[in-house]
């Protein structure tokens, strides 16, 4: 749904309360000519080392039964483009797209940290999405995957002006913190309204290992006092 999102406003597709029903999300990801699971990627190095290395990429989605989409394919795709120029280095706008989906601009990562495994995938956003129905909001997700760890990046939208969705969001966001912390899965990018709570999921020891060193380097808690639960 993320990239449905990036380019779409929720009211012009789909002008229901709640959370958008899976064959309706299905229908605008088939329309947008996306697959339910995409990896977008890059290779890099000399041009010997991108020739290897492709081959292997070539090897392992034909044993899958994946396809492979090159930008030759769609040339005027603006998801795929958007993400070529992240991947070379160019900053852009596109992404925030994302805070038309519903209007009013609200925003709030999620974003657990898990092994780079299928089934660590699968559990996750099974997790994510149980809770996210729970309070009608869409899953509008990325996994970004490094060597051995990935990051589970769910964007909870609501709209800021309507007290209600705001207030909804919220709540389902402490839901997930405190679900993913008894998992064992630490949080990354929280927002600055939980980072108290993320910082207490890691622990007292973990808390105080950060203090004594913010005390050392900023003894007079000149720089962002309080961030990261971080209170000299």
């Amino acid at each position: 749904m993320w990239d449905v999102a990036v380019v779409n406003k929720r009211a012009d597709v789909y002008g229901k309360p709640g959370r958008m029903p899976d064959d309706v999300a299905e229908n605008l990801i088939r329309k947008q000519g996306m697959g339910i699971w995409n990896v977008f990627a890059a290779l890099y190095g000399t041009a010997e080392q991108v020739a290897v290395n492709w081959k292997m990429v070539e090897a392992t989605f034909k044993a899958l039964g994946g396809k492979i989409i090159v930008e030759q394919d769609v040339p005027d795709d603006v998801c795929f483009q958007y993400r070529k120029a992240m991947f070379s280095g160019t900053p852009t706008l596109r992404e925030f797209g994302l805070y038309n989906w519903r209007g009013g601009g609200g925003s709030l990562w999620f974003a657990p940290v898990a092994q780079a495994r299928g089934n660590e995938t699968v559990k996750q956003m099974k997790m994510t999405r149980a809770t996210l129905d729970e309070y009608g909001i869409d899953y509008v997700a990325v996994f970004i995957v490094g060597w051995r760890d990935m990051h589970h990046v769910v964007d909870l939208l609501y709209d800021r002006t309507k007290p209600e969705e705001m207030r909804n969001a919220y709540e389902c966001y402490d839901k997930l913190v405190r679900q993913f912390a008894a998992e064992g899965y630490g949080i990354c990018r929280t927002n600055i309204a939980f980072m108290d709570q993320v910082a207490d999921t890691f622990g007292p020891v973990k808390k105080a290992v950060n203090l004594k060193i913010k005390k050392a380097l900023d003894p007079n808690g000149i720089l962002s006092p309080g961030k990261s639960g971080i209170h000299a």
